[in-house]
């Protein structure tokens, strides 16, 4: 049934559902519809599989679980390591009202009544390894403040390559103890993957061309070893 809203409102027996919806989309052969989300299918087999997740889950999601057997696991690590400098800003504005030319209303639109003018902006560069290297909260206000903000951010920006370049190349420090810990360790602490006995002790497979042994990964920014992680994945680490 469909309620229609007129001088004498009354109610229409629909006995053809996909007939009414038809007009929804321009597709020319026969359309079948879910009842549920008015979703449109091609065939009517189609519709029946869909009406298993449409109408027994009941609105919520969908979950699609792995075959049994099959791996799911993060392999990006190599992208984990924080970044040395980050820039917090945030911008304010004023609304203005504006006036629009009156719109076609037998077809969909967007009604605009004010628009956001910018008058200030606010930021601070923050360093995470070293905060001496961090910097004041910078702000202004007035005009042309995209501008000034887009100027300012790209000086930033150069400044922070420079510090990276400068001061971002600290040798490795060991302790005693930092020593032992490579020594004993039997995994990489970047992918978290154990060491094989090649990868371990290549001294003993010297015929064997043996690249990715475990090697010290310290921090660039303070030069504190970091732990033992494959020679790939130390270089590839950023």
């Amino acid at each position: 049934m469909i309620y229609i809203e007129e001088e004498k409102s009354h109610y229409v027996l629909i006995t053809d559902f996909d007939r009414l919806m038809s007009t929804f989309t321009k597709y020319k052969a026969k359309k079948h519809f879910c009842m549920r989300c008015l979703h449109c299918f091609s065939g009517k087999e189609l519709l029946e599989n869909h009406g298993l997740d449409c109408f027994a889950l009941n609105g919520t999601q969908k979950i699609e679980l792995p075959k049994p057997g099959s791996n799911i696991f993060f392999k990006n690590y190599y992208k984990m390591e924080p970044v040395p400098f980050i820039i917090t800003a945030d911008f304010e504005a004023v609304t203005k009202k504006i006036i629009t030319c009156s719109q076609n209303n037998d077809k969909s639109f967007t009604d605009p009544y004010q628009e956001h003018q910018p008058y200030g902006y606010g930021y601070k560069v923050i360093c995470r390894g070293d905060r001496s290297y961090s910097k004041p909260f910078q702000s202004c206000r007035g005009e042309d403040v995209i501008e000034k903000f887009i100027e300012n951010i790209t000086s930033e920006a150069e400044s922070c390559k420079e510090i990276v370049k400068k001061h971002f190349n600290k040798p490795l420090i060991m302790t005693a103890e930092d020593e032992l810990d490579f020594q004993n360790s039997i995994h990489c602490y970047i992918c978290e993957k154990r060491y094989k006995i090649e990868e371990r002790y290549p001294e003993e497979f010297k015929d064997k061309k043996i690249e990715n042994i475990p090697v010290r990964d310290h921090c660039h920014i303070t030069g504190k070893y970091r732990g033992s992680a494959h020679k790939f994945c130390n270089i590839n680490y950023e």
